[in-house]
């Protein structure tokens, strides 16, 4: 079989925000080491960073506390790993200097936006040609970058990763990629809903798993945005005026329960509008409408100037980003606004944001050799507790926290690959993985992987079973996700793409079985993980993380008590 041997110090799979911070880090940190990222898509294109808001919210100097505070007991619900917490909010403005070196210029830095009532948490923003400058100094300083290549797999030799397993999208051409250390930055698992997140596949999530790294919090995979019907795009605002067809607001029904009156909208994204929006339509008071006419926000001055919805102020102006807004904004009116009726369609839309791949507080997950940053480790690392993550229910988290995991992990990696030689890598495991990779090519009557995504998606967009959970409906999924793993071993392809589909088919199945097995081992409502059979927070059973590891094949869960005796806050 034709197969590229490629040797590097430290290996960083992934282009996106968090792989360029890592792979740019460590550069810097050890310029005597050589540095290579690998991602499917281009140097300066990959990922979400540059498709979103571009929001970078930060913690003044002197200011952590009292965030650190306020997360753990109103978003994180105690399950804050507050250590990692308290890292992260005093480092945020550290990191910003450090990432504005790199080329990125930020908007609105001398006076960034309030954007909390109670806690100092303050916003600026960066323009949709981050990645780009990114990428571009990542070269200027000596990263190596290989493009349109797949990595499906770890190579590990006893309990160390010595390397990764993929394969050019273009030539089907397999590589092997020795290293000293890795870095996992490909991202979290977005089970391919929302058009936005759409590149979240859960390729590293998969591949880490089967390595035998341990895996934490995956029960919190179910962020949802509000989105129109007949445009599938987020609909800002709309959280606020809601109407269903009886003519009344769903989020503000009187018979909600006392432990269910967690915030709903507004600016800490609490998940009950998404439960509430099904409960109307349960109770047959169903379909949802956003009153446009109500709908202050779009015009704003955050709509115009965080959303984009409409034109920005002078000062606030980003021609990269409002170009791709502009374009998507006109795409979306011209469709959803074609008539005079202000009553549009909305329903939930699942972004997932499932990020359980576990690190400590250098990034470094159960694995030797092995270390991680951005949204594939997010709640891995707990520092958000029981909320899905990014955004941890803070709007702009995900870039300053792609590249502040960023720079930790380079800086563990790089002091592993300096002390480490090369591992001695497995002809025989690279032959396996090759073989398993390529089989679906000998298939001929087999499923379309895409067929089998198409059922993941259908069963996680629905809030009973991935928002409002019970027990019944819990099982009801897995027992259908566990029918859709069957026919794993009957997909087919015919080419490179098709072979990187069945990869991410196994990725969407393997996340949605951790998302249900982890969310039936729950059996209390806490943060976004809400039940219907057990409506209370549980601190005396469930003050724990629920840990995920792959023994011999075997998907087995256990878990591991939340140290709060060592943390400064503490259930009332």
């Amino acid at each position: 079989m034709s197969r590229h041997i490629i040797e590097t110090d430290v290996l960083v799979v992934g282009h996106g925000i968090s792989g360029l911070s890592a792979a740019i880090s460590s550069k810097e940190d050890a310029p005597e080491l050589n540095v290579l990222t690998v991602d499917k898509s281009f140097v300066g294109y990959a990922g979400k960073a540059n498709k979103g808001g571009g929001h970078v919210s930060f913690i003044p100097d002197g200011a952590s506390e009292q965030y650190i505070e306020y997360h753990t007991r109103n978003l994180g619900d105690y399950l804050n790993d507050q250590d990692m917490l308290r890292k992260y909010a005093e480092n945020t403005r550290k990191v910003i200097d450090r990432w504005e070196s790199w080329g990125v210029n930020f908007v609105a830095k001398e006076k960034p936006f309030d954007s909390h009532p109670i806690i100092p948490w303050k916003v600026m923003l960066v323009d949709g040609d981050v990645m780009i400058q990114m990428g571009k100094h990542a070269k200027k300083i000596g990263v190596k970058s290989m493009e349109k290549i797949t990595i499906t797999d770890l190579l590990t030799n006893g309990d160390r990763v010595v390397g990764a397993f993929g394969m050019s999208l273009l030539t089907g051409k397999t590589y092997v990629f020795k290293a000293k250390s890795v870095i996992l930055a490909n991202g979290n698992q977005d089970f391919s809903i929302m058009r936005m997140w759409a590149s979240a596949k859960g390729d590293g999530i998969a591949a880490a798993y089967r390595a035998g790294a341990k895996i934490r919090n995956a029960e919190f995979g179910s962020f949802f945005n509000i989105m129109q019907v007949e445009n599938n795009q987020v609909t800002y605002g709309s959280e606020d005026c809601l109407v269903n067809s009886a003519g009344e607001n769903p989020s503000t029904r009187g018979d909600l329960d006392e432990s269910l009156r967690t915030v709903v909208g507004g600016v800490d994204l609490g998940s009950m509008d998404s439960i509430l929006m099904y409960m109307s339509v349960r109770d047959g008071k169903g379909p949802i409408y956003e009153n446009t006419a109500e709908n202050k926000f779009p015009g704003s001055f955050p709509g115009r100037n965080l959303m984009f919805l409409g034109q920005a102020d002078p000062p606030f102006a980003r021609p990269y980003s409002q170009k791709f807004w502009d374009k998507l904004w006109n795409k979306n009116k011209a469709e959803s606004y074609k008539d005079d009726n202000p009553l549009k369609e909305v329903i939930p839309g699942v972004v997932a944001e499932q990020s359980p791949l576990y690190v400590d507080h250098h990034m470094r997950t159960s694995l030797e050799g092995l270390f991680a940053s951005g949204d594939i480790c997010a709640n891995g690392s707990s520092w958000s507790g029981a909320v899905p993550t990014p955004p941890g229910r803070n709007r702009g988290s995900g870039l300053i926290h792609g590249v502040f995991t960023g720079t930790i992990a380079a800086k563990s990696a790089t002091d592993y690959a300096k002390n480490a030689e090369f591992g001695s890598i497995s002809d025989e495991q690279v032959e396996i993985l090759e073989n398993t990779l390529k089989s679906p090519l000998n298939v001929e009557e087999g499923i379309n992987p895409r067929d089998v995504i198409w059922e993941i998606k259908n069963l996680m967009q629905p809030i009973e079973y991935t928002g409002y959970k019970s027990e019944k409906r819990l099982q009801e999924a897995l027992d259908y996700v566990l029918e859709q793993k069957e026919k794993l071993n009957l997909l087919k392809a015919d080419d490179p793409h098709g072979l990187s589909a069945v990869n991410e088919c196994k990725s969407h199945v393997l996340c949605a079985e951790m998302f249900f097995r982890a969310s039936l081992e729950r059996k209390e409502s806490r943060g976004w993980h809400m039940r219907e059979d057990y409506k209370e927070r549980d601190d005396k059973n469930y003050l724990k993380w629920i840990d995920i590891s792959n023994q011999n094949g075997e998907m087995t869960l256990s878990t591991e008590n939340v140290p709060i005796d060592n943390y400064k806050y503490k259930p009332e």
